[in-house]
Formats: structure tokens, C-alpha cells, sequence
């Protein structure tokens, strides 16, 4: 059966489904490719990666979350707050989804770019940034996060 949500709505849908959970303890199941997805569809691991990584920043007050992909294929997925560390990166073939999906949410097909991302949660939102750029070296993909 086709899905006819489309990628921002099913996002959203994510980070409804996750708003009781501990962002950390999932992102580390999601980073191991643990979705919950009987069909392991690499859009739902991606997906269900995305939002736990916004969640994550939400909740730690930072001011960016990145995953960068080097064109070797190593991922480095960094969190920027009040200091920057790194948490267990996904799968380069994940990261690759999720700068594509970040990517088809905002229409942005250039090199370099970045948009505004409003995600209506319950009876909220959160507005944040998706920040693109792509070099000869690999690709970087942010979130940022308004300061509070």
C-alpha cells in the first residue's frame, strides 16, 4: 500500500510518537539501524533518526546538531551546545537519507542553502533551520535551533 504522506508530515508524526521517550537511549538503538519497522524501511530508520535528533537538540538547548558524510562514507554526527561532543552517528547509507529528506522538506537542490522548518507538535511548534552543504569532500547537514 503506498504512503501518501508526504516526508514533513510524516516527520512531525515522528516526533509526536517519540515526545515521552529518552532522545539519547533511542538515538543510540537508531544509530545501531534498530527502527521498529518490521520492513526496515530505510525512510522510517531516517526518519525516526531526524526527529530523535530534534528532540535531542530541543532538549539540550543546543544551538546546532550536524551529520556530516565524507565522500569515503565516514559520518561524524555532532551536537553543538554548551560545548560540542558527538553521539553515535547513523549509517552512511542513513545519513544519506536523511540529508535527502531533509532536502525534499525544504526544496533545496543547490550546494549550499538553508531554510526555515516549522513542526507543528501537539498543540505547539518548533521552528528551526535546515542548513545544506555540499563539497568535493562530502556533504553537511544542520539543524539549527532558535536560542530560548
Amino acid at each position: 500500500m503506498k504512503d501518501d504522506r508526504n516526508y514533513h508530515q510524516r516527520l512531525q508524526e515522528f516526533c509526536d510518537c517519540f515526545m515521552e521517550t529518552d532522545p539519547k537511549k533511542e538515538l543510540a538503538k537508531a544509530a545501531k539501524g534498530v527502527s521498529g519497522d518490521p520492513n526496515r524501511d530505510p525512510d522510517e530508520l531516517a526518519l525516526k533518526f531526524l526527529g530523535l535528533g530534534i528532540f535531542y537538540g530541543a532538549a539540550e538547548r543546543a544551538k546546532k546538531i550536524s551529520i556530516q558524510r565524507s565522500k569515503d562514507g565516514k559520518v561524524l554526527f555532532s551536537i553543538e551546545s554548551r560545548g560540542k561532543y558527538q553521539l553515535p552517528p547513523p549509517s552512511s547509507q542513513i545519513a544519506d537519507r536523511i540529508i535527502s529528506i531533509a532536502r525534499s522538506i525544504t526544496h533545496i537542490d543547490e550546494d549550499q542553502g538553508k531554510e526555515p522548518v516549522s513542526l507543528g507538535l501537539r498543540s505547539d511548534r518548533m521552528d528551526i533551520t535546515f542548513q545544506f552543504d555540499r563539497k568535493a569532500g562530502g556533504e553537511g547537514f544542520s539543524i539549527l535551533f532558535p536560542e530560548i
